[in-house]
């Protein structure tokens, strides 16, 4: 008997489990690179989860995988920025999630970087926004790690935003709304 309700736990858990992929694959989010690190080992993160938390103070969150090398980065250097992409850097995404279409993944070289001089880019160029952070709090929540970040610095630029929704790339549109 133990066999069969261990059976069914599982069952359930892995239908719960793919409900859930399923739903959340339904939830438009916004793609943005995270770096970390020194200037001659910084690492890149693709992420959709990427949230304001505060304006006052201005606070960030961002979610990663706690075995990714970004985490370790972060936490050695107390420090991340984040690069939110636009619709027309879908490469940049496919390329720090570890999946390319060409080249290698995680790649930093195959993207064009800016910052101030004298200090190491952390910026990509074209993004629609791009957030340098102090990190805050590191909260280990299941398989992942919440990162809240102070902002320090932001760059802003005028470009459509990307998002992933339903498994797909694109980008939001107005709603036109008739009067």
């Amino acid at each position: 008997m133990t066999t069969l309700l261990s059976s069914t736990a599982e069952s359930n858990n892995d239908l719960l489990r793919n409900q859930y992929v399923a739903a959340m694959s339904r939830v438009p989010l916004s793609v943005s690179v995270v770096v970390a690190g020194s200037p001659d080992e910084r690492v890149a993160l693709t992420v959709g989860t990427f949230i304001s938390v505060s304006a006052d103070p201005p606070l960030v969150l961002v979610s990663v995988k706690a075995t990714s090398p970004i985490c370790e980065a972060v936490f050695a250097h107390s420090r991340f920025s984040i690069n939110v992409l636009s619709a027309q850097q879908v490469e940049h995404s496919e390329r720090f999630s570890g999946r390319p279409r060409t080249g290698r993944p995680y790649d930093l070289a195959a993207a064009q970087w800016v910052g101030k001089p004298g200090e190491c880019p952390r910026y990509l160029e074209g993004a629609v926004a791009a957030f340098d952070c102090e990190l805050v709090e590191a909260r280990p929540v299941a398989s992942h790690v919440l990162l809240i970040g102070r902002v320090e610095e932001i760059v802003s630029g005028e470009h459509q935003p990307l998002v992933y929704w339903s498994r797909s790339y694109g980008s939001p549109s107005p709603i036109v709304r008739s009067v």
